[in-house]
């Protein structure tokens, strides 16, 4: 009986697993530029799924904010398909950050899309960029300290 609750228990822990995709992250030298636009690209395959993805974001003390704001495109060969401009919040109003905490760099998974249908032999591009400002100024932040790096992440939805 014991081994049947860990048997059950190891599968439910290895079923929850998140298995991308696709995932990548471009580094950033600790700070994330305005103009610095992040590219990521990614094939097809052979078969038409459902997918969910996210934007990745690693990010340490030095980030002062409790949200970012981000403009994601995605394209494909027939142009664009999407792009959104999001505010994610990232952290509560105790500047505690969510997400995993690993040392002191915390990695905060962002839902970009549900429902995608990818499309087969197809390539896929997206490229995003920070829209943060502070408050009372029009002009965007130079340099977002604190971020170290940008991701994207695909997975299969269930």
């Amino acid at each position: 009986m014991r081994s049947i609750l860990i048997y059950l228990i190891f599968s439910c822990i290895v079923s929850c697993e998140s298995n991308p995709l696709y995932i990548k992250y471009n580094s950033l030298n600790g700070g994330w530029l305005k103009d610095s636009v992040q590219h990521f690209s990614f094939p097809n395959g052979d078969k038409s799924m459902l997918t969910s993805s996210y934007l990745m974001l690693r990010v340490n003390q030095k980030y002062r904010y409790n949200n970012i704001f981000v403009i994601i495109t995605v394209t494909n060969s027939n142009g664009i398909i999407s792009k959104d401009t999001i505010e994610y919040k990232v952290a509560d109003n105790f500047g505690k950050f969510f997400g995993s905490k690993m040392i002191n760099i915390y990695e905060l998974s962002l839902l970009h899309k549900k429902g995608i249908q990818l499309i087969p032999k197809e390539n896929y591009f997206i490229n995003v960029e920070h829209a943060m400002r502070n408050a009372d100024e029009t002009v965007g932040v130079e340099r977002l300290e604190g971020v170290l790096d940008v991701g994207y992440k695909l997975e299969k939805q269930r």
